[in-house]
């Protein structure tokens, strides 16, 4: 497959830093604790290249304590919003809910969860002061074969007239409903999102998550396709690195949406054995990209797995090395300061 290069433009994005999807590394999945995550933040704001986190909204701000998260997100760092787990879960209770339901009462429901994470991004911005959520990241649930382009289309004019208060619309592509293979979200096609999109005369991007779009081809060299369509679309607008694995791995089953690792390498050390996203990868999806897209990684560390708040940090670090030296940004120095100079050795857990 021939790429489109941009030139010495390749892979730049804006230049407000990288997003993490840190929850998914997150030492408190298993169990809350206000110490561990405090300190897991602090540790990941020694990154100057992290710019913002990505944060789960499942019907509040925060899972256990939003007093808690407007005290210790660090000061620095902005927000972005994603509604993608409470899709999920209400899908598994409400199949016919979503944003692009066929479904009237459902889609109309959903509307209205979309509009209590709009209140909750004015609050945020308010506690912090500032407008610190960057960007609203909208999923188009529910399944394909009870959604329709139609529907999403009319969502997405009606939110987009919303206000906002500074913050980006993005609707994130997740695994459509592909006849013969189970789907792990199985929303709408990215052509019919595209079209949704373009129908709707909204002001919104699409984003692509290069693991949910491998999950979906099952092929790891297409990913490359759904980059290419949503930028000659003119709609791209985030690029976010998690892997996937056509082995079950640390995961219970192959195909599972739980954003692998980068492959375990000697440049991985914490990476994933089975994990189909590698450097050469990232690097063909990042040519594929225009200029001024924002880029991120959201990597799950397997709460089986032991391993420190520094193992994972440098897990994220590691990742954002692939990313600048696929950019060509590459700084030996630009690191998490604390990270230790001695060389770690694969399947070995540093504590």
């Amino acid at each position: 497959m021939e790429l489109t290069r941009v030139g010495s433009e390749v892979g730049r994005q804006r230049a407000d830093g990288y997003v993490v999807g840190a929850y998914a590394a997150s030492p408190t999945l298993a169990g809350w604790d206000e110490r561990l995550e405090a300190d897991f933040y602090e540790t990941l704001a020694s990154d100057p290249r992290i710019g913002a986190l990505e944060l789960p909204w499942a019907g509040a701000l925060h899972p256990h304590d939003e007093d808690w998260l407007f005290a210790h997100l660090p000061a620095r760092f902005d927000v972005v919003l994603t509604d993608v787990g409470h899709v999920y879960l209400t899908g598994l209770k409400r199949p016919h809910f979503g944003i692009a339901a066929v479904d009237e009462d459902e889609r109309v429901a959903a509307l209205s969860d979309v509009r209590r994470m709009r209140d909750d991004v004015m609050r945020l911005n308010d506690a912090r002061g500032r407008r610190v959520t960057r960007a609203v990241e909208l999923h188009a649930g529910p399944r394909g074969n009870l959604s329709s382009a139609a529907s999403l289309a009319r969502s997405l004019s009606d939110l987009a007239d919303w206000n906002w208060d500074g913050a980006e619309l993005v609707l994130e592509h997740c695994d459509a409903l592909v006849p013969g293979h189970a789907p792990e979200k199985g929303f709408l096609r990215l052509a019919d999102e595209l079209e949704a999109v373009r129908r709707s005369r909204a002001d919104v991007g699409i984003g692509i998550n290069w693991g949910r779009s491998a999950l979906e081809l099952r092929d790891p060299e297409r990913v490359v396709d759904h980059i290419e369509s949503a930028r000659d679309a003119g709609k791209l607008r985030a690029l976010v690195f998690s892997g996937a694995s056509a082995e079950a791995g640390y995961a219970a089953k192959p195909w599972s949406d739980v954003h692998n690792m980068f492959r375990r390498s000697p440049a991985h050390p914490h990476g994933d054995p089975v994990s189909l996203l590698t450097g050469e990868r990232a690097r063909e999806a990042l040519q594929a990209a225009p200029p001024g897209v924002w880029l991120g990684v959201k990597l799950w560390w397997p709460p089986q797995r032991p391993g420190s708040v520094s193992d994972r940090a440098t897990m994220i670090a590691d990742a954002l090395d692939e990313l600048d030296s696929a950019r060509g940004h590459r700084d030996p120095d630009n690191r998490l300061e604390h990270r230790s100079k001695t060389q770690h050795v694969p399947g070995i857990i540093q504590r």
